[in-house]
């Protein structure tokens, strides 16, 4: 009788590598205000990490979504998990920014070929809830951003920053090692045959185009509280590394519940565009309330941008799927492809961000921030909802 592996095993796989993902994904910005002084670093050093890391993940989206289509799902997020829990072992043992810099990089190429694929098989084993698959991935990644914001910064003040790579990075090994085990193999199209004529449609699809850039900006402001808010309350305003973690972690804790609650409100409705421009308003107004310097303001500014950015990160990758309408083994591109718009267009505001903290203050670099987050709404107005508009790739 041969072994068939369980749906419900590899979901658990699925939602336990995003979680320890998400961890490694994270836990820099919590604990970056440890590492600094072995380092030698200030906030342009953090800076220059969030976007060699942003850099990474983004240019590696469409590389990792053609692997997927070529190669399969499965194995090309069991080949992003080794690659990036691997090199946050090497982080570990780091002495200098440029070498943690280049490994951060190696981190975010590592997680390019994880969430597309992942979205794709989850989707699969929920019977092709697109919306509902993806909140359930970006859920698990807010459980996951909660104990590398939160319970990473405690660790690293107890045991070191050093020893919570080790643990993260281990972590991260072995829950690769748990997808290649539990997530049914690869099912193999022996007709399908990768055309470069679909890939160049899909990748000038208007669409697609106009999602990555509206995800861009509610992202963008995920980015700068996840990245910079523990090292502001800290470095700033000489908060402890409790309440620093707590603070920077509702941007992950409240879209556990709205990432959920935003998929199925788009599965019923499958209008994304008035549901992605009051988020991407919500976390403008997030950016500016977090700019007055104090800690009342910054909790208030890290909530508001946990409830507006959950279902922004559900709805835009939900809709990049459905609206393509291509064939199944270009679904991860598809998302790929507006994840790369929206993640490789996050390298440059930590570097604007970290500038104006640097020149000016941390109230002019929130108020920064919440400017580019709301010049990115405008190319909203242009996204087309009916999918009917679009024919499928072919």
């Amino acid at each position: 009788m041969s072994v068939q592996v369980s749906p419900q095993r590899a979901v658990f796989a699925l939602v336990a590598a995003r979680i320890v993902y998400a961890i490694n994904w994270l836990n820099i910005g919590a604990i970056f205000y440890l590492m600094s002084a072995d380092l030698n670093s200030g906030v342009l050093g953090l800076g220059t990490l969030t976007s060699s890391f942003y850099l990474g993940v983004g240019i590696m989206q469409v590389p990792g979504g053609i692997l997927a289509a070529k190669w399969g799902p499965k194995r090309t997020v069991s080949l992003g998990i080794l690659v990036s829990s691997i090199a946050v072992l090497g982080t570990s043992i780091s002495s200098a920014i440029l070498e943690v810099a280049i490994l951060r990089f190696i981190v975010g190429a590592g997680m390019a070929l994880v969430f597309a694929p992942s979205v794709v098989i989850m989707t699969r084993f929920l019977g092709g809830k697109s919306g509902t698959g993806v909140g359930l991935i970006n859920s698990a990644f807010d459980i996951g951003g909660l104990f590398g914001l939160f319970g990473w910064i405690l660790l690293a003040t107890l045991t070191g920053w050093r020893s919570t790579l080790v643990l993260s990075g281990g972590l991260g090994v072995l829950t690769g090692l748990m997808v290649i085990a539990l997530v049914p193999k690869d099912g193999e199209n022996v007709q399908f045959r990768f055309s470069s004529g679909k890939l160049g449609k899909l990748l000038s699809d208007r669409n697609l185009i106009v999602l990555g850039l509206g995800s861009l900006g509610s992202n963008l402001g995920s980015v700068l509280i996840s990245s910079f808010m523990a090292y502001y309350l800290q470095a700033s305003l000489g908060e402890t590394a409790a309440i620093a973690g707590i603070v920077a972690a509702m941007i992950v804790v409240l879209p556990i519940y709205t990432s959920l609650w935003g998929g199925r409100l788009y599965d019923r409705t499958r209008k994304p565009r008035r549901l992605l421009i009051l988020s991407g308003l919500g976390m403008t107004s997030a950016l500016l309330v977090a700019s007055a310097p104090t800690l009342s303001a910054a909790a208030a500014g890290a909530v508001l941008g946990g409830i507006a950015v959950g279902p922004a990160s559900t709805i835009n990758f939900a809709a990049a799927k459905d609206l393509s309408r291509v064939e199944k083994e270009y679904e991860g591109l598809t998302i790929g492809w507006v994840n790369s718009i929206s993640l490789t267009g996050s390298f440059w505001p930590p570097l604007v961000f970290s500038y104006f903290a640097r020149s000016l203050n941390y109230s002019a670099a929130w108020i920064a921030g919440a400017v580019m987050c709301f010049l990115l709404l405008v190319p909203l107005f242009f996204l087309r909802e009916d999918p009917s508009k679009f024919g499928k790739v072919s």
